[in-house]
């Protein structure tokens, strides 16, 4: 579901002529110009038929730019753009944060602040191997991987767990466990991935285990072991 405001009275009230409405746009028109653009280009027409409105198109008052859906950035996409320089943060007093400063923050706001790091190492991982990562936790992961193109060429192939690796053969990791999971994976079509993380040591990096250092862990320190689980059905040949 999106996340902006719904539009459907005030389309509803300018189909019906409503003169309070008349000539009023609404994001859904941007998306029905990018279609039919989109089909025109697949029907051979000439490219200049791409043209694509922009929000300014809208003619939206400021007043209701609250209203309007924004980008958002999970702190993994957060801290990863902030590595390549090519996104920059700043806090409340528009002070810019530094890449440790940025790290510092969010993985003190991480609700599992010792897995923070974990995790970050596994998107980093799958990010500089080509990957889109999106979260998961709609399937009941952490993240899934598209193909290059992203989520607008294609579905995800892979659901990923991330795990550490000292807790192989956990609880968590018992075998009905995993067969609930492969099985959600299996209804939307995707493949499981289990990423198993193995932490450097604590001379190594302090922060991993103190979430408050200022330092950001050195990646090179981690390594990443993947399995690929698929359920086994006796009926398929």
């Amino acid at each position: 579901m999106s996340r902006s405001d719904p539009t459907w009275l005030g389309r509803y009230q300018r189909a019906m002529n409503n003169q309070a409405y008349n000539g009023q746009r609404f994001i859904e028109d941007i998306t029905a110009k990018r279609r039919e653009a989109r089909r025109d280009h697949v029907n051979g027409q000439a490219p200049d038929a791409l043209h694509l409105e922009t929000m300014r198109d809208l003619n939206i008052a400021s007043t209701d730019a609250p209203s309007m859906e924004p980008m958002q950035l999970s702190p993994f996409e957060a801290l990863f753009l902030n590595t390549l320089e090519c996104l920059e943060v700043r806090d409340s007093d528009h002070h810019i944060c530094s890449h440790a400063e940025l790290w510092q923050l969010l993985a003190a706001s991480s609700k599992q602040a010792d897995e923070f790091a974990l995790k970050y190492a596994a998107y980093f991982y799958y990010r500089t191997r080509g990957w889109t990562v999106k979260s998961g936790i709609k399937f009941g992961a952490d993240f899934i991987l598209y193909s290059k193109g992203g989520p607008s060429n294609s579905h995800a192939q892979y659901s990923v767990i991330v795990r550490r690796q000292d807790t192989r053969g956990t609880v968590d990791e018992s075998w009905q466990y995993m067969f609930a999971l492969s099985r959600v994976c299996s209804q939307v079509r995707k493949a499981l991935i289990v990423c198993y993380v193995d932490r450097p040591t604590a001379e190594n990096v302090s922060g991993i285990h103190d979430h408050m250092e200022a330092t950001a862990p050195d990646l090179t320190e981690f390594q990443i072991n993947e399995f690929l689980i698929e359920r086994f059905n006796p009926n398929r040949k």
